[in-house]
């Protein structure tokens, strides 16, 4: 072996390990956390949220229909505002079931970017950067591990259900998100098509060859890559398939969450952060409908409502809600204007987030749009704000540089401000 390895440079050796790794191992898709020694924190700030589940809302979800309602028919559409559990908060009669919530919610009304295109709003809403040209930027859950390194041995960092999160960024591909296609599959489908005795064999022979190999070439990336071997073990261990398998929930359970993919990843997403998975993201999209469909809305709140209250209910009642932050938003608004076609198109100049456990103080509207939602009257924030709000509650130290791309400092959070009076007690 050593002649031919020899003469490979080192992404000829990453890429011949991974391909080693498939033949020998019977993996068709390789979890991307198999990871070098994670470095430990430094500098942190006092936590308030130990866990985050980022709800993303893909493709412009309407303020004025979910969480900033209006009565001017001018813009109000087919929902009216309805009362909460929360005194003096209000929000779409499209979400019945959250109103039921509200006590636990911090509605964040004054939401405002100047990224009106899906891709570009995307990307700086999980990033908190715009779009660079040679420069990748880390998604939240990236960042975290990277100063906090990972909850559990068995268990990746952060998932990600139904995909749209850009990833690592510059961080190593260790720290990338471990993706979920179909939370009701879980990981089972990933799991190699041999018997555990012929596996078990294999990750000795494995074990063996990475070991030789990571001797006669001694680099980070080849020993990141030799440890593949003894995550993968980790991985396919019982209890950590278990934890992807959202069929161990009661029946009373599931159906409390209801039917549908995004049902599903948030009743998966709370069967994660209960194993020690920090960071989950799950997704719905379909909003980017709403210039061509004013009922496209009902069609999306309905299917937003019943499992984003259930999440809410259930976190709450096995006492993890205090401990993990939720956060549910969205690239940018929709015009409080129905257009001639009938719907609303893109409006980043105001938008709602919200935001729930972890530090969040619940039962509070922050920030205001006028009678029209059309103009901020409050202070506004930004994308920018939203993740270093949310990398405080995590504990991470928003001012400390690290040197991605290039050798450029880079922020979690992106130097941005903390959002006023989200966090702390009531």
């Amino acid at each position: 072996m050593r002649p031919f390895a020899r003469h490979l440079d080192d992404l000829e050796r990453r890429e011949f390990l991974a391909g080693l790794a498939k033949l020998t191992l019977g993996v068709s898709v390789l979890p991307e956390f198999a990871s070098a020694a994670e470095r430990a924190g430094v500098g942190r700030l006092p936590a308030t949220a130990k866990n985050v589940i980022f709800v993303y809302m893909a493709g412009g979800m309407p303020h004025v229909d979910t969480f900033d309602p209006k009565t001017d028919n001018k813009v109000k559409g087919q929902a009216s505002p309805i009362k909460t559990n929360a005194d003096g908060v209000q929000v779409s009669s499209f979400l019945p079931e959250t109103a039921g919530q509200a006590d636990k919610l911090a509605i964040v009304r004054s939401m405002s970017t100047k990224t009106g295109d899906h891709a570009g709003g995307r990307y700086l809403m999980h990033t908190a950067f715009k779009t660079r040209p040679g420069t990748s930027h880390p998604q939240l859950g990236s960042w975290a591990q990277h100063f906090l390194g990972r909850p559990s041995p068995r268990m990746p960092a952060s998932v990600v259900v139904s995909g749209g999160n850009p990833g690592p960024g510059f961080f190593p591909p260790d720290h990338s998100p471990f993706p979920i296609g179909d939370p009701d599959k879980g990981i089972r489908e990933l799991l190699p098509r041999i018997d555990r005795g012929t596996f078990d064999h294999r990750v000795g022979l494995a074990r063996k060859f990475a070991a030789a190999f990571e001797d006669r070439f001694p680099t980070d990336e080849v020993r990141a890559y030799a440890q593949f071997y003894e995550e993968t073990v980790k991985f396919f261990d019982d209890s950590t398939v278990d934890a992807f398998d959202i069929s161990k929930e009661p029946g009373a359970i599931r159906a409390r969450y209801g039917e549908g993919k995004f049902a599903r990843g948030l009743l998966l997403a709370r069967r994660l952060v209960e194993n020690d998975v920090r960071y989950v993201e799950v997704q719905l999209g379909g909003w980017d409908q709403q210039h061509n469909r004013l009922d496209a809305a009902a069609d999306r709140c309905a299917e937003l409502d019943r499992p984003f209250a259930a999440l809410l209910a259930d976190l709450s009642s096995r006492g993890l809600l205090a401990e993990t932050m939720v956060v549910l938003t969205t690239e940018f608004g929709r015009t409080p204007k129905i257009s001639a076609r009938g719907g609303r198109d893109h409006f980043p100049k105001a938008f709602s987030t919200v935001l729930a456990g972890g530090g969040v103080r619940g039962g509070q509207v922050i920030g205001e749009t006028d009678a029209l939602a059309t103009q901020i009257k409050t202070e506004s924030y930004g994308p920018e704000d939203l993740h270093t709000t949310i990398a405080h509650a995590l504990g991470l130290p928003t001012d400390e540089r690290v040197h991605g791309s290039g050798g450029r400092p880079f922020f979690v959070g992106n130097r941005g401000k903390l959002i006023d009076g989200l966090l702390g007690r009531a």
